[in-house]
């Protein structure tokens, strides 16, 4: 027993608890020698146990070594103290330890053992009893078992583990403090005055009513959870959510809402209380057999809603007992497989309605006596067997006192109303609105004259239809004919489908699944539909809308299809997402396919997709996609922007723009006045731009290919005589192996200047392998340019910068002193045919130095890498801590912004190269590291965010990560840009959300608070 120090609820440890507590019993015992005759002093050991176990004169006792015995010690007299010394005694027939009717009894410090059937370690009656610091194992009874004639009685400091109750008190002005019980049962108070303090217990405390006013309870756990006692509390309030068991006493207004009640605990009691609410909590307590799960007395004006009611390890037991209660409600619960769900004595003037009773195997409703005024209605009575003798009087009413609205098949009616009894086999009864035409007979004096045909589907306070499985036809579905609100409550199993044929309706799948793979699971059939929202189903089916304004959202399905115009598709994750109409967004799905078609000023915005299509759709935008392979679009007047494409990007039609991407392959047109600007191509396995007019009409391009960046190809700028004439070329910057450009013989009107021709092939002259012919084309601008080169400022017609041009610079204004000779110069006969080529056309003012928004230095394009054999890509600068393919190609879009030197090196650890905020415009994504006070560019944005940060917001050592999407529409082109946002009210506030941003997967949908701990940064809930 020295060897255990167990604190107990922060206060003092049970060893230095026992020696506190023995001395002051000592001191006692000296005073007690002192006024009378010294006492016995008796060591008892094997040897002298069959005699020396029966103490009949006062004394103290100790235990000089381990002993086993079928017998155990009796005591028949006053003033005993039986000290263990930490010894063993294991009695395997009886009682442990015994007296019935003696005073100054005092058992300490025995490690006791009662084995034998239903034994109790201790059993006692008497006066000043003391029972301290022991260990006391009962395997089959209690482990302390005090009669109800005993009178001060003081256990504490033990450690108890008993077959049946750890300590039952039946004396009084008792003390039970600081004991460890591992029970059934860990106490059952059956005395007055009664103090039960700072007990770590495994099991709930039990006590009788009639006496529960005259104990105390204060600072008990169950399994770590606290035992929460109020009594003569007005305005309780919410009852903490780390409760293991609640007992109120006299209270008001007490609030126990969404706790887990599993221990073995009478999970809630409640005596002599008013307006006490119980609602969403599960109820799961591993109470004996017979025992309630919660019990009520003389109470009134309470509510029980929306709470489930699980099986116990014994489910012969009941769910909710009230005794002489009135105007109680019983509403939206669910009770499964328990023997008595309620049972009620004197249950008057009360509601029982929208509740499940399900797998009953007795009687779902006991109610005995005065039950005047009860209604029990629209409640699903499943699955249940019926005990009707004695069960149930003429004094419940079994349908509603009002009429009350319920759904049948997709309507929602309202009239005098029943219950669902799914043992109802009236074979003549005929449906009228849902309610069966001949009663269901509950007893031979008590019928449900209005039962529910179907499962009621709950419509509640809200007007929210709630639908479960019984609802829901496995051949015709369920239909809603009516608008509103419907919400699934439980998996469609059954093949069953949801068929929408009202405007104004809400179908909420509320994370349930509807299993229907061979056809549609949410589908709408009627022309057309106005202000559908479709939420939250999950299905290996399709789901199929035709309806304008409307949403779908948050759906996982096999195929998702959306006819209409003004509809939004968000957040779906499905194989294909087809939508056809007008003015429609699908913004941030996921879907290896989605695709557009037949409609106008369509958006596909921030999705993952492996292909994104568009069908004869003009004047769509499809912008911030991640695609994993293309995107193709036939139609006009098409924006595709800021897009990351793996593989390729092609676009058939007119007036389209490709702008700001980031390709991997390739990029391709087929039409007249395409734009294709500011996009950067990876690696290129062969062309990289190719804008070609209409081949077969030989009708010309006339597109423009501007700013844009190849870091690889084999042939950088592709005009290979597919009508890309008449097209102006300026401002690209291209490295390639074979051709940074090449022009066809039959290529015209083209106007090529400031571009960067890098050539990284192994031949030692470029002009010598560009094309044989060129015609009509100008490789100079078409006017004078002003630029600076060298700190100078000049006016001139420029040409393109060539990587292999070797002319000089006489005049040091930036432009070659001689022509750069672009085809081919030779005079030979190849095959049957004689060749005597000239150079056609020259680049006249060819740049001695690489060309860079109006200057002429020495530019160097980004140097970005392929990340393998995934496909995706990203800087070769990007921070290694980062393990999100997604992350990484975001940052590398991306222009890390700090703002002094602390946020400086936390910008580096995204990546090397990063950009001071002083005088920053956007020009595409960004990440800003640092809050407003330092960082001007987060000071710019700051409110624009959902979170603004400041020194007070969120806090000391917090910081937030969100994300903010920009749409630049100042120019001619309309730019659409991502902001991340890593800041925090102090230094490592701002550490704690950048560290954190290295582990995301992907960019957050909303803000993220982060703080940092002695641990590193942990997420605020």
């Amino acid at each position: 027993m020295d060897n255990l120090n167990i604190q107990l609820n922060g206060g003092i440890p049970i060893t230095t608890l026992k020696k506190l507590i023995l001395i002051t019993l000592l001191i006692s015992f000296i005073g007690f020698v002192s006024a009378e005759t010294a006492p016995v002093d008796y060591n008892i050991n094997n040897s002298n146990y069959d005699t020396a176990r029966t103490i009949s004169s006062p004394g103290i006792y100790n235990l000089t070594e381990n002993i086993t015995n079928s017998n155990g010690i009796e005591i028949n007299s006053d003033n005993v103290t039986l000290n263990g010394q930490g010894y063993f005694l294991n009695v395997t027939s009886n009682n442990g330890i015994h007296a019935s009717g003696y005073k100054n009894i005092t058992i300490t410090d025995v490690n006791l053992c009662a084995s034998g059937e239903n034994a109790s370690a201790i059993n006692l009656t008497g006066a000043e009893i003391i029972i301290l610091g022991n260990t006391i194992t009962s395997n089959s009874g209690d482990g302390i078992f005090i009669n109800r004639s005993s009178e001060n009685i003081t256990i504490s400091a033990n450690t108890i583990t008993a077959g049946n109750k750890g300590v039952y008190c039946g004396g009084n002005n008792a003390t039970i403090f600081g004991n460890i019980i591992t029970s059934n049962y860990s106490i059952s108070m059956a005395g007055y005055n009664l103090t039960v303090e700072n007990n770590a217990l495994t099991s709930g405390i039990h006590c009788y009513y009639s006496l529960i006013y005259s104990n105390t309870l204060s600072a008990n756990t169950i399994n770590g959870k606290k035992l929460y006692f109020y009594k003569n509390v007005e305005n309780v309030g919410e009852i903490p959510s780390d409760a293991g068991q609640v007992i109120l006493v006299n209270c008001t207004n007490a609030q126990i809402s969404n706790i887990n009640f599993n221990e073995k605990a009478i999970a809630i009691s409640i005596a002599d209380s008013t307006g006490v609410i119980v609602e969403n909590c599960t109820i799961n307590p591993s109470v004996f057999v017979a025992e309630n799960y919660v019990f009520m007395q003389n109470s009134e004006n309470c509510e029980f809603r929306g709470n489930t009611f699980k099986v116990s390890e014994s489910n012969a037991n009941i769910g909710f007992a009230a005794l002489y209660v009135n105007n109680i409600t019983i509403s939206k619960n669910k009770f499964e497989g328990i023997v008595a769900p309620v049972y009620g004595v004197n249950f008057t003037n009360s509601r029982i309605f929208k509740n499940i009773f399900e797998n009953v195997p007795i009687a779902p409703l006991v109610f005995r006596y005065d039950c005047s005024g009860t209604y029990v209605y629209l409640n699903n009575f499943i699955n249940c067997s019926w005990n009707v003798e004695n069960t149930l009087n003429e004094s419940i009413t079994f349908n509603s006192p009002l009429n009350v609205s319920y759904n049948y098949d997709g309507t929602t009616y309202s009239t005098i109303a029943g219950n669902y009894w799914s043992d109802y086999n009236e074979t003549n009864a005929n449906a009228n609105e849902g309610i069966w035409s001949i009663p269901y007979a509950i007893t031979e004096l008590i019928n449900d004259s209005y039962p529910l045909v179907k499962p009621f589907s709950m419509v509640d306070e809200n007007g929210i239809i709630h639908i479960t499985l019984d609802d829901v036809d496995s051949e015709n579905g369920y239909v809603i004919t009516k608008p509103g609100t419907y919400v699934l409550d439980e998996d469609i199993t059954n093949g069953g489908s949801i068929l929408i044929n009202s405007s104004n309706a809400t179908f909420d799948g509320n994370g349930h699944c509807i299993n229907n793979s061979k056809s549609y699971a949410v589908y709408s059939n009627a022309e057309m539909l106005e202000n559908l929202t479709v939420k939250n189903v999950i299905t290996s089916g399709n789901i199929s809308i035709v309806a304008s304004n409307s949403n779908l959202s948050s759906t996982d399905a096999l195929n998702v299809s959306f006819y209409g115009d003004y509809n939004t598709l968000s957040k779906n994750r499905a194989y294909k997402i087809v939508l056809q109409g007008n003015n429609n967004t699908i913004f941030n799905n996921t879907a290896p396919y989605i695709g557009a078609a037949f409609g106008n000023n369509n958006k596909i915005l921030a999705n993952t997709a492996y292909t994104i299509e568009i069908y004869y759709d003009n004047r769509d935008v499809i912008s911030s996609n991640t695609v994993q392979d293309n995107i193709r679009t036939w139609g006009q007047y098409t924006t595709i922007s800021s897009n990351t494409v793996q593989d390729h990007i092609s676009a058939t039609g007119d007036y389209n723009t490709i702008s700001s991407n980031t390709v991997q392959d390739h990029i391709w047109t087929w039409g007249q006045y395409n734009t294709i600007s500011s996009n950067t191509v990876i690696n290129a396995s062969y062309y990289a731009i190719d804008p070609n007019g209409y081949y077969d009409e030989g009708i010309d391009a006339y597109a423009t290919v501007f700013n844009n960046t190849v870091l690889a190809s084999n042939i950088g700028i592709w005009l290979d005589n597919y009508c890309e004439g008449y097209s102006n070329i300026t401002q690209n910057t291209v490295y390639a192996s074979e051709y940074p450009i090449f022009i066809g013989d039959n290529i015209t009107g083209c106007n090529i200047y400031l571009n960067n021709f890098i050539y990284t092939g192994n031949s030692t002259n470029i002009s010598e392998i560009m094309p044989n012919t060129t015609v009509n084309n100008s490789l100079v601008s078409p006017f004078e340019i002003e630029y600076k080169y060298n700190g100078n400022t000049y006016s001139n017609i420029l040409g393109n910068y060539w990587s292999d041009y070797s002319g000089t610079d006489a005049d040091s204004n930036g432009i070659g002193d001689i022509p750069y000779l672009y085809g081919c110069d030779y005079e030979r006969t190849y095959g049957d045919d004689y060749y005597d080529i000239d150079y056609l056309e020259n680049d006249t003012a060819p740049l001695i130095d690489m060309w860079n928004g109006n200057e002429i230095g020495n530019y160097v394009a980004p140097v970005t890498r392929s990340s393998g054999s995934s496909g995706r890509s990203y800087d070769s600068d990007i921070s290694d801590e980062i393990d999100s393919k997604v992350i990484k190609n975001f940052v590398s879009s991306a222009t890390v912004i700090y703002g002094n030197e602390i946020d400086q090196q936390y910008a580096e650890e995204l990546r090397e190269r990063i950009q001071n905020a002083n005088g920053y415009k956007i020009s595409g994504n960004a990440v800003i590291v640092g809050g407003p006070n330092a960082n001007g560019f987060a000071k710019e944005y700051n409110d624009q965010f959902e979170i603004p940060i400041s020194n007070d917001y969120p806090g000391e050592n917090k910081g937030i990560i969100q994300v903010l999407k920009v749409q630049d529409n100042t120019g001619k082109i309309v730019q659409s840009y991502t902001i991340a946002y890593i800041a925090g009210s102090d230094r490592l506030g701002t550490q704690a959300a950048l560290e954190y941003f290295k582990t995301l997967d992907e960019l957050p949908d909303g803000p993220i608070m982060i703080e940092w701990t002695e641990n590193g940064p942990v997420v605020v809930e």
